[in-house]
């Protein structure tokens, strides 16, 4: 049996090399406990075998609905059901980014009117990432970080684990949005009781 030479050993090494770092440029986003994370992978299968990247989301999305399937639990496959077309919009950009962070952001900004759905999906979809979806809702600007913190909190988060200060400490519209409703002592633009004490 002839022995391999030294630059057919060199060969072998390089190409595992270069496979084991393309593995890793191509971790998705989140782990395997994650129900968003487990229908990207799906997506990614089903695209890898042949299907045209957007008939691949729909697949995806389509076959984690079925009955029998293990992707979504019953939650996520609650909000992917209320309007699949969004999620597959989410999905579209999923796969384009990669980070959900931008996800949130790009579809906040794009479908303003259906910023909570947004969060809903981000937060059941990736559960352990609530931060995330946070912080991509609060970088688009079309909520306060207040009524985000409260639908993150609404779509299941723990409150525990997100908060409304990021790290990128002052956002777009944060601190923009005047006081809802009249208050005692609230004064300014947003009403409420601006007359002086007489005591």
């Amino acid at each position: 049996m002839k022995m391999p030479s030294l630059r057919h050993v060199l060969v072998f090494l390089m190409l595992i090399i270069t496979a084991s770092a393309n593995a890793q440029i191509t971790t998705l986003y989140g782990d395997e406990n994650q129900p968003g994370n487990r229908l990207h992978d799906q997506i990614m299968l089903i695209e890898t075998a042949g299907t045209p990247r957007l008939q691949a989301i729909v697949t995806g999305i389509n076959d984690s609905m079925d009955e029998d399937s293990t992707i979504l639990g019953g939650e996520a496959k609650s909000a992917v059901a209320f309007d699949e077309p969004h999620t597959n919009a989410f999905y579209v950009e999923m796969v384009e980014s990669n980070s959900l962070i931008e996800v949130i952001k790009v579809l906040s900004e794009t479908y303003p009117d259906k910023v909570v759905h947004t969060i809903t999906l981000g937060v059941v979809l990736y559960p352990d990432y609530a931060q995330d979806v946070f912080d991509g809702a609060a970088l688009a600007g079309v909520m306060s970080p207040e009524d985000i913190l409260v639908a993150v909190i609404q779509a299941g988060a723990d409150p525990s684990t997100v908060s409304d200060a990021t790290a990128g400490g002052n956002l777009p519209g944060a601190g923009s949005v005047p006081p809802i409703g009249p208050g005692v002592g609230g004064g300014g633009p947003g009403g409420g009781d601006t007359t002086a004490s007489t005591n």
